[in-house]
């Protein structure tokens, strides 16, 4: 079984076709509760609500990467696909560091109002977004203690223009577009995943 996992403020949507003609690919919404604070209890959660098992291999885009990795130590996970994500929170941009500890105090609606620029499907997934979930992440993020040495094999596809997370040094796809690759190039994503599926 593939799981992907969504960023911040998405969900299932973040994965458009050709992702779905993956080998058993389940694209996931997140576990939302008030009692989830930080990235391990989000995985444990994940782990529990969507059934992944060893053996299984993820798909993780900016949040759900990390999500994903911090999987990793609770199941054994063969592959792990990081699409647009980080391995370690110094990997973020070091404005959104700066600003993390205002995002409880962030109006939601000005920002859902304001993603109207972005592309229709993700500007639809940001307005249905959780708010409580966002500031209860925001911060998740920086107290991350990052994937750290792992024994599962990590792919890594960014985009050039990625200003959320710049791109790393060592990347095994760069593509030409900004933090939403997996929506904007879908098909070369998915692509790369299923060449590289053991």
């Amino acid at each position: 079984m593939i799981h992907a996992l969504p960023g911040m403020g998405a969900d299932h949507r973040m994965f458009p076709e050709p992702w779905g003609e993956l080998p058993e690919f389940k694209a996931h919404d997140w576990v939302i509760s008030t009692g989830i604070k930080s990235i391990r209890q989000l995985a444990e959660a994940m782990v529990d609500a969507r059934a992944i098992a060893d053996g299984d291999v993820l798909v993780g885009v900016s949040l759900g990467g990390m999500v994903a990795g911090e999987i990793t130590k609770i199941q054994k996970i063969p592959q792990l696909f990081l699409v647009g994500s980080a391995v370690k929170r110094e990997e973020m941009n070091s404005w959104a560091a700066k600003l993390h500890p205002l995002a409880g105090r962030v109006p939601m609606d000005w920002l859902k109002k304001a993603a109207g620029k972005l592309p229709l499907e993700a500007a639809a997934m940001l307005a249905d977004a959780d708010s409580g979930f966002i500031r209860r992440m925001c911060p998740a993020i920086f107290e991350w203690e990052g994937l750290g040495n792992t024994s599962t094999r990590v792919f890594r596809i960014h985009g050039r223009k990625d200003f959320m997370i710049p791109p790393p040094e060592k990347c095994d796809l760069l593509l030409g577009g900004g933090h939403l690759i997996a929506m904007t190039h879908a098909r070369e994503c998915a692509a790369f995943v299923a060449r590289h599926l053991r």
